[in-house]
């Protein structure tokens, strides 16, 4: 046995020295610098945001509802209004039927930031019809409409993320007034006009550091009755749901006082070095930035001619403005050329988060491909054209953030070009 052992390991020994001399032997070949791949990295990168001042919010499948401050984006109040829609078949009750009680269920979606704060939700009565104020046939986040002087109910509640909804019982006077409507000689639960007429809807309305929260369609008010007779049988539901025909839009308001960008005007661009060297994305505060290169001219300047294979621009995001947990990164954002008036030229490409450092926050960055905007700056045709980075709008609310600056060296702000001569 040890007599093949050791046959073994001496030919790996010879194996061996015959591979390392064979490699030896094979000639190197001298390329030419200017048939050499060149790779270029440039740093001259600087940022900017850009405020508007309105956002279209009755288009979302849900409604927002919180009180957030953050010390980046600033206090974020979104206040829902909206109308229920009766189910068509319905003709109201029996004047013989009786009331228990009503409750509304408020079905949420998602949420963003810390659950373990308690807050006061307060529920208004709407004292108008909603309805368009425009040609659009949109509500916009400024919008308001009349309720009553006092909520309807104020409640103290915490929103546990384990349930998926937050059971608010009305109070006793609205829901008798209500219910003797519903089965009165108005009878208002056989057409939805004129239950519309009478109870307008809801804009409810949080006080005290909450959540952002995603408010369902499927919420709806649930009325619980029984016949006179049946005493002691269990209570009969009858649901309101708001539904999808439904109007109603967010109102949303962001402060940006005590933020890096308090200073920002709406459709005025503010360098970062006037933002403490920061620059933000958020679709609820209506911001987008814009990055600009810098001259590429000089990367033509060579006595041959080349093609650009590839070209990276990498974004850090700004380390302590995010966390795992409560306040994750933005995931995607869509990328555009635009001119030195910030007019958008052309769709790039959807970008997506490279790297996560949950822990350090040193190595959490973007990585964007710009192939066709860096020739574009290279031939000296737009050099006043900027790149422009719009949080990916989608049918709910994006109710985090981006904020990008300088980290670690490792992961600053670049550009990598890779050049390949062609001759």
């Amino acid at each position: 046995m040890k007599s093949r052992i050791s046959f073994c390991l001496l030919v790996l020994v010879l194996s061996s020295c015959y591979e390392n001399s064979f490699l030896e032997e094979i000639p190197k070949v001298d390329i030419e610098d200017e048939f050499n791949i060149h790779k270029i990295e440039t740093t001259d990168i600087t940022y900017s945001s850009y405020f508007q001042d309105s956002l279209v919010t009755s288009t979302k499948e849900s409604y927002l509802l919180g009180n957030n401050t953050d010390p980046n984006r600033g206090t974020v109040k979104a206040m829902p209004y909206f109308e229920f829609e009766l189910g068509s078949t319905f003709t109201g009750f029996d004047d013989q039927t009786l009331l228990d009680s009503i409750v509304f269920i408020m079905k949420i979606d998602s949420y963003y930031f810390d659950t373990i704060p308690e807050f006061t939700l307060n529920i208004y009565e709407i004292t108008e019809r909603l309805e368009y104020r425009n040609d659009d046939d949109v509500f916009y986040d400024f919008e308001t409409f009349s309720t009553k002087r006092n909520p309807l109910i104020s409640k103290t509640i915490r929103y546990r993320p384990s349930e998926d909804s937050i059971r608010i019982t009305l109070p006793m006077e609205f829901a008798t007034l209500l219910f003797e409507k519903a089965r009165g000689e108005e009878k208002i639960f056989e057409n939805n006009e004129d239950f519309l007429d009478f109870f307008p809807g809801f804009m409810l309305e949080v006080t005290g550091q909450s959540p952002l929260m995603l408010l369902s369609k499927e919420s709806y008010i649930s009325i619980y009755h029984k016949p006179p007779l049946e005493l002691l049988e269990e209570d009969e539901e009858y649901k309101i749901p708001m539904g999808e025909n439904s109007m109603g839009f967010s109102n949303v308001n962001v402060n940006r006082s005590n933020t890096p960008f308090a200073q920002a005007e709406n459709y005025v661009q503010i360098p970062a070095s006037d933002t403490q060297n920061l620059a933000i994305a958020d679709e609820l505060g209506y911001s987008y930035i814009r990055i600009d290169l810098g001259d590429l001219t000089y990367l033509g300047d060579v006595p041959y001619e080349y093609y650009i294979s590839e070209a990276n621009l990498h974004i850090p995001v700004k380390k302590g403005t995010y966390n795992g947990s409560f306040n994750i990164p933005i995931q995607t954002f869509d990328v555009y050329s635009i001119d030195k008036n910030n007019n958008i030229k052309r769709y790039l490409t959807q970008a997506t988060l490279t790297s996560f450092d949950e822990i350090f926050q040193e190595a959490t960055y973007f990585v964007i491909p710009i192939d066709e905007f860096v020739r574009s700056q290279i031939s000296g045709s737009r050099q006043t054209d900027g790149i422009w980075l719009e949080i990916t709008s989608a049918s709910y609310f994006n109710m985090g953030y981006m904020i990008v600056g300088e980290n670690a060296n490792q992961y600053k702000s670049k550009v990598e070009i890779t050049i390949i001569p062609l001759n």
